[in-house]
């Protein structure tokens, strides 16, 4: 009698996990990725963040007029002033030079559910994450909606794969008053 080669129970068994498991309304495959696609799943977000701004501004300007005016004799009332002459310069410059340069650059991992589902069909997620140590506060906000294609094999998606992102990162405690300017600085910097 021959016998049955091993992997035909096992194929067997994991077809009877998987008809229980759609019984009971759960997504499970073992031949498929395990990528969230209802409303209330979780996701993982990275946030990969990195952005540069520079701006230069140059402007040059010059000006230059020349006026003469000159009478040699002449009949009448110039006659009391022969030989006037009279001349002007005028000159004016200008050199004006403007710089600003922006970096920032913000890594994490936020886990976020979908909250819902665009017309395209794209997943709308939400998630944020408080992080308290030493009285230091750390708040991440995230909102977006993702495209189905864009979430990894693992479960995670790229914060730049995020359309309609909103990404907030504040901090509050110690550290983060102690960069605030005084409230007699920040009265002058409004007033001037």
């Amino acid at each position: 009698m021959k016998r049955l080669p091993i992997f035909i129970p096992l194929m067997l068994l994991a077809g009877i996990i998987h008809l229980f498991a759609q019984e009971k309304g759960v997504d499970v495959s073992l031949f498929t990725d395990v990528k969230s696609n209802k409303v209330g799943q979780g996701i993982t977000v990275l946030v990969m963040e990195f952005s540069e701004a520079d701006n230069d501004a140059r402007t040059d300007t010059r000006k230059q007029s020349t006026h003469a005016i000159g009478v040699d004799g002449g009949a009448g009332v110039l006659q009391a002033f022969p030989g006037l002459n009279v001349s002007g310069r005028l000159q004016n410059d200008f050199r004006g030079y403007g710089r600003t340069t922006k970096r920032g650059v913000l890594r994490a991992k936020i886990a976020a559910r979908i909250v819902g589902r665009n017309e395209a069909g794209d997943f709308l997620i939400e998630g944020s994450r408080v992080i308290e140590i030493n009285n230091e506060k750390e708040v991440y906000i995230l909102k977006g909606a993702v495209r189905p294609q864009d979430i990894q094999a693992d479960n995670t998606v790229y914060s730049y794969n995020i359309y309609d992102a909103h990404i907030v990162y504040k901090g509050k405690g110690e550290v983060s008053r102690g960069q605030r300017a005084g409230i007699l600085t920040r009265l002058l910097q409004w007033i001037f």
